[in-house]
C-alpha cells in the first residue's frame, strides 16, 4: 500500500510539474505575428563636437508579417510597442562603449501591417560627451587611446519591446545601426 501511494504522489508530481513548465500567455514566440526593422534612411556619420540633438533615424519601417501566412490576421494581432532597447558595441576594436539605453516610446503597428516612423530617437546627445567620444575632442588630444584613431565605430543594436492587442508580449528582430563618430 505505501509503494502505490509513493508511485501516485510521484505520478501526480510529474503531472503537476508537466503543467507548471509550459509556456506563458507572455512568451515571445506565441503571438501570431512577427516584426521586422528596416532602416530606410540615416546618417552614419557623426561630427560629435558639432552635434545639435539626439541621435535619430530618418526613415524606418517596422512590419509586422503572420507567422503562419495561411491564417488570416484580426485586429487582436495588431502590436503596441513601447520599450526601445539599445545595445551598444566597438567595431572599430576599442573595448570602451557609449552606455547601453532604454527609451519608452509609443508605437503602433497594425496587424500585417507597416508603421512608417520618421526621425526617431535612437540615442541621445548627452552621451555623446562621455568616453569615448570625449577622447576624440581637441581638448583631449583628438584620438581614441585604444585604436589611435581620430574617429570611434560603434554598432547600436535595436529591439523595440511590447504586446499584441490580445496580450502576449513580443519584440522586434533585432537590428543593427553603425556609426562612425569623429571631431572636425
Amino acid at each position: 500500500m505505501y509503494r502505490l501511494l509513493t508511485i501516485f504522489v510521484l505520478v501526480a508530481g510529474l503531472i503537476f510539474l508537466t503543467g507548471c513548465s509550459g509556456g506563458s500567455a507572455l512568451d515571445n514566440t506565441s503571438a501570431a505575428v512577427f516584426l521586422t526593422v528596416e532602416i530606410e534612411q540615416y546618417n552614419p556619420e557623426v561630427n560629435v563636437c558639432a552635434v545639435a540633438g539626439d541621435l535619430t533615424i530618418e526613415s524606418m519601417n517596422i512590419e509586422s508579417k503572420p507567422k503562419n501566412p495561411d491564417v488570416a490576421l484580426t485586429a487582436n494581432q495588431g502590436v503596441n510597442l513601447q520599450d526601445w532597447e539599445i545595445t551598444v558595441r566597438r567595431t572599430d576594436g576599442g573595448t570602451v562603449t557609449s552606455p547601453d539605453w532604454y527609451n519608452a516610446v509609443p508605437v503602433f503597428v497594425p496587424a500585417g501591417g507597416i508603421a512608417a516612423l520618421e526621425n526617431y530617437r535612437i540615442y541621445p546627445e548627452e552621451f555623446l560627451d562621455d568616453p569615448p567620444f570625449n577622447y576624440l575632442f581637441p581638448e583631449n588630444g583628438g584620438v581614441d587611446p585604444e585604436t589611435g584613431t581620430s574617429f570611434v565605430r560603434e554598432g547600436l543594436n535595436l529591439v523595440i519591446h511590447g504586446s499584441v492587442v490580445s496580450g502576449k508580449a513580443i519584440s522586434t528582430q533585432p537590428v543593427e545601426v553603425s556609426f562612425r563618430f569623429y571631431c572636425n
